[in-house]
């Protein structure tokens, strides 16, 4: 992995400067929006909840710190509440199988997301039944307070409020595979972030993008790979619907 590029960044709720480190790799960012409804598969009752998962990529972020902000995905949860949410789809989409439903949504995503928030579109995707939720070895959890600077008057994130963060390590593609954390980075997020102000805590806004980045680059420092060499991708989640990950770029053989 190329080295870290260390910058310079001042943390003015925090009343001082600390020296981040500028982690290279992808961002991505998902949202998660659930609906039942009824439908036909391959001429078999398919009626079932349904949770539809768009995703969007960005190699640098914009300010405060987003591959785009999440509200800007809000016409995302309004169309599946119009359109699919509580409807027969055989009647609504051509294709009612799981990749029809996330063709429907990708296409219309590509047509009606903000500008910023399309360029950045990268796949929907669509799972069928109730998620499962991580077991606690592939897991940790911790509540903690933000706020993020640099936002429209009256945005709601401009608050000093509170998140029960979720944080996982995704392998594969899709992020499908969860790998255990290792115990050196729970006892960080109990020590270090748990009932803090994450302002105070790392030299940036503390958006998730930020937050994942930040824990991946701490990884990486200290020599924490998976099982085959590779620098640890880091989710973080906020919310039940919302998550942003960063993945540091594969390392480069010597």
């Amino acid at each position: 992995m190329p080295n870290p590029e260390t910058l310079l960044r001042p943390s003015p709720q925090a009343g001082a400067s600390s020296r981040e480190p500028r982690q290279v790799g992808t961002y991505t960012i998902g949202k998660l929006v659930g609906f039942d409804a009824a439908r036909t598969v391959l001429g078999i009752d398919g009626s079932d909840l349904i949770t539809a998962e768009m995703t969007l990529t960005a190699r640098e972020l914009t300010a405060p710190g987003f591959v785009t902000d999440f509200g800007d995905l809000a016409a995302f949860r309004t169309h599946i509440d119009g359109v699919l949410d509580h409807r027969d789809l055989d009647q609504v989409v051509v294709d009612t199988s799981d990749q029809g439903i996330a063709d429907h949504l990708h296409t219309w995503a590509a047509a009606n997301l903000p500008d910023g928030a399309r360029e950045r579109l990268h796949a929907v995707r669509v799972l069928t039944g109730r998620l499962p939720r991580p077991d606690e070895a592939h897991s940790v959890q911790f509540s903690a307070r933000h706020w993020l600077d640099g936002l429209p008057d009256g945005h709601r994130c401009g608050r000093q409020h509170g998140h029960a963060y979720l944080v996982t390590l995704p392998s594969g593609p899709g992020g499908n595979r969860l790998l255990p954390v290792p115990g050196e980075l729970r006892a960080l997020l109990a020590s270090g972030f748990a009932g803090k102000i994450l302002n105070r805590v790392i030299g940036v806004t503390p958006t998730s993008e930020h937050l994942a980045a930040h824990l991946a680059g701490w990884l990486a420092s200290r020599g924490l790979v998976d099982a085959q060499g590779r620098p640890f991708a880091v989710r973080v989640s906020e919310t039940e619907s919302t998550w942003a990950e960063f993945t540091p770029d594969a390392r480069v053989p010597a």
